[in-house]
C-alpha cells in the first residue's frame, strides 16, 4: 500500500465513522421510541446488507491483488461506505429524497421504499465497479462514477416527465414509491454490470460501459408506466385503491429486466491475459 492509498484509507475511514454514527444516531434518537419502527429497522439493516454485499464482491470477484489481502479489503470497504453515504447526499440533492426528513421525521412510507431502492442502487453500482482486475482504487472510482452519474441523470429525466419526486415526498403515493424504488435498485444492477470488468484504459472503460444501454430502455419504460398512472389519476376517483398488485408486478418486471440484461452481457476478459504464458 502506497502513501496515497494509505491517505485514502484514513480519510475514508474517518468519513465513514462520522457518517455511520450520524446514520445510527438519527435512527436511535427517533422519538418516541415506538415511532416508525419499520423505517428504523430497514434503515438500520441497509448498511449491514451492503457490508456483506461489498465484502463478498471484494473476496470473490475483485482484482487478484485485492481478494487475498486484508488491508486492501478494508480499504475498499471504507471507500464503499464513503461512496454510499456520499451518494445518499446526492440523492437528497438531485432526487429531493431525505432519509431523515421524509422517512424518519415525517414517516413517509413511499419515501422509505424509494430511499431503500436508492441505497441499494448505490451499493450495487459500487460493488459492480469492484468486479474484475485493475491497477488501483481510481479504476473503481472512475468506472463506478460513470454508473452513478448515469443513474442520477436517468432519475432526474424520469422525474421531469412524471414528477415522481413530488408524488413520493408531497403526495405520499406509496405505489409510486414502490415502482420508483424498484426502478432505482434495478437500474443500479444494470449499471453495476456496466461498471464491472477488467481494466485496460479510460477510453476502453467508457466503451465497455456502453453495455449498460438497457438502462435507457428501463428508464423509458418507467416514464411510460408513471405517465399511465398519472393519466388514470386525472380521470378516475379513488385511483389508489387497486394499484398495489399492478405496482408489484411492474416492480418485479423492472428487476427481471435488470437480471436478464446482466445475464445477456457476460464480463469480457482483459485481452492482455491471452498474452500471459500458462502457469503464471
Amino acid at each position: 500500500m502506497d502513501g496515497l492509498e494509505f491517505m485514502i484509507l484514513i480519510f475514508s475511514g474517518y468519513y465513514v465513522a462520522f457518517a455511520a454514527m450520524n446514520w445510527y444516531r438519527r435512527i436511535v434518537k427517533t422519538w418516541p421510541s415506538g415511532r416508525n419502527k419499520t423505517a428504523r429497522y430497514i434503515l438500520g439493516f441497509l448498511p449491514v446488507l451492503s457490508f456483506f454485499m461489498i465484502l463478498y464482491t471484494l473476496k470473490e470477484l475483485a482484482s487478484f491483488d485485492v481478494v487475498g489481502d486484508g488491508i486492501y479489503i478494508i480499504l475498499y470497504l471504507f471507500l464503499g461506505f464513503a461512496w454510499i453515504f456520499f451518494g445518499m447526499r446526492l440523492v437528497f440533492k438531485y432526487f429531493d429524497l431525505s432519509w431523515i426528513d421524509d422517512v424518519l421525521e415525517n414517516e413517509n412510507k413511499a419515501a422509505l421504499i424509494a430511499v431503500t431502492g436508492a441505497y441499494l442502487g448505490l451499493a450495487l453500482i459500487y460493488s459492480g465497479a469492484n468486479v474484475g482486475d485493475g491497477p488501483g482504487w481510481w479504476c473503481v472510482v472512475f468506472a463506478g462514477g460513470l454508473g452513478v452519474i448515469t443513474w442520477i441523470i436517468a432519475g432526474v429525466v424520469i422525474n421531469k416527465y412524471t414528477h415522481v419526486f413530488e408524488r413520493i415526498t408531497v403526495d405520499r403515493d406509496i405505489y409510486c414509491g414502490i415502482r420508483f424504488g424498484s426502478y432505482l435498485a434495478a437500474s443500479g444492477f444494470i449499471l453495476a454490470r456496466a461498471s464491472a470488468g477488467d481494466w485496460t484504459s479510460f477510453y476502453m472503460t467508457i466503451v465497455e460501459f456502453m453495455v449498460g444501454w438497457p438502462v435507457i430502455l428501463l428508464a423509458l419504460l418507467a416514464v411510460a408506466v408513471e405517465r399511465w398512472y398519472m393519466s388514470r389519476a386525472k380521470t378516475r376517483e379513488h385511483v389508489y385503491r387497486n394499484q398495489l398488485p399492478g405496482s408489484i408486478c411492474w416492480s418485479v418486471l423492472y428487476i427481471l429486466a435488470a437480471v436478464i440484461s446482466v445475464v445477456l452481457f457476460p464480463l469480457p476478459e482483459n485481452p492482455i491475459y491471452d498474452q500471459i504464458p500458462a502457469g503464471y
